[in-house]
């Protein structure tokens, strides 16, 4: 329930993940996916160890929030002003660039990680987790193996239906598209960089 809850909202990471498997493909977006779930991993590793208590001194969180909402701003702006790219004749334009794993794994991973709630968001579910008596290693384990599974199964799921969605939309509404995400990447940081100060 955790894992369906978190697939259905509608954060910077939902956006960029649809905005990329719509414009790069699909390969894309799973490569976005993959670092979004390892950055989520990451934060339950973290608040397992007690670590995001750091998180609660105000200028740690400042410098994270103002870093993380400049990077979802600057995605943003990408989106919103980037020129249209020439494409051969009778072929797929999202399909044209050749995938950067890794550069698309990091993308994805700070992309997420460098939103300070989603720590502070798992760190109140291990807490929670973690005190409950009759629960072992074991069982907590496996409720976060549950949850971040179905994180990561869903978000693949709407890779694919974004990329397939695209490839029956014009060139007109494919920019519109991204320039409304685009839109929303950039409010997005905007309203990082206010909840961390207000």
């Amino acid at each position: 329930m955790l894992g369906l809850a978190l697939a259905f909202s509608f954060g910077p990471a939902f956006f960029a993940l649809l905005q990329t498997s719509s414009k790069n493909g699909f390969k894309s977006g799973f490569a976005l996916a993959i670092g979004i779930i390892l950055s989520d991993l990451f934060c339950v590793f973290l608040a397992y160890l007690g670590m995001a208590q750091l998180f609660n001194n105000p200028q740690n969180k400042t410098y994270v929030g103002l870093i993380g909402g400049t990077i979802l701003m600057t995605f943003g702006f990408v989106s919103i002003f980037q020129k249209k790219q020439p494409t051969p004749e009778n072929s797929n334009p999202i399909e044209i660039k050749a995938i950067n794993f890794p550069l698309m794994i990091t993308k994805g991973f700070f992309l997420n990680l460098l939103n300070p709630f989603v720590l502070l968001f798992w760190a109140g579910w291990v807490g929670l987790v973690s005190s409950n008596s009759e629960y072992t290693h074991i069982h907590i384990l496996l409720f976060f193996a549950a949850a971040l599974s179905t994180v990561f199964i869903t978000d693949v799921l709407k890779a694919y239906s974004a990329n397939k969605i695209a490839k029956y939309l014009n060139e007109k509404i494919l920019r519109l598209f991204n320039f409304l995400l685009g839109i929303i990447l950039v409010v997005s940081g905007l309203i990082l960089i206010y909840r961390v100060f207000y």
